[in-house]
Formats: C-alpha cells, structure tokens, sequence
C-alpha cells in the first residue's frame, strides 16, 4: 500500500509543480478512489491525497460539489441535523 501511496503522491506533486488543470486532479481523485476499492489504498491515505490535491483551492464550494457528488443531490444542514440520532 505504502509504494501506491508514494507513487501518487509524487505524480501529484509533479502535477501540482507543473500546473495541472484542476480536469487532471478530478481524474486523479477517480483513480485514488478506485484504488481504495481495490483495497489498494486505505481511506486515510486517500483523505490526504485529496487534501494533497487541493481542489477545495480550485473549485469554488468544493465542500457542496464533493456532496453532490457521493449522495446526488445536496442535502441540508437541517436535513442532516433531522437524521442524526438525538
């Protein structure tokens, strides 16, 4: 696990050194996350891949797309706050 990780935090890094667009990041967090379902990676190791990224510096409301992305839609503070156990 640790080589993978090593190996992306590198590209990463060579990317972020070479002014990738924020596309290219995109396509690298798909490849961190397909990794972590191949158990190559461990969630932690891809949290701070993302953070390595930086696409909350490159894409405006990063916290909301990044929502939107995983359940479909955005969902509320007030919606979350109703579901959490009291």
């Amino acid at each position: 696990m640790d080589n993978i990780f090593n190996s992306f935090k590198e590209r990463i890094l060579l990317g972020l050194k070479n002014n990738i667009p924020v596309e290219s990041r995109l396509i690298m967090l798909g490849e961190i996350i397909y990794a972590v379902g191949c158990q190559d990676l461990v969630p932690k190791q891809a949290r701070e891949l993302e953070d390595l990224l930086d696409l909350e510096g490159a894409i405006r409301n990063y916290a909301d797309v990044r929502e939107q992305a995983i359940f479909g839609e955005l969902i509320e503070n007030e919606k979350v706050h109703q579901s959490l156990p009291h």
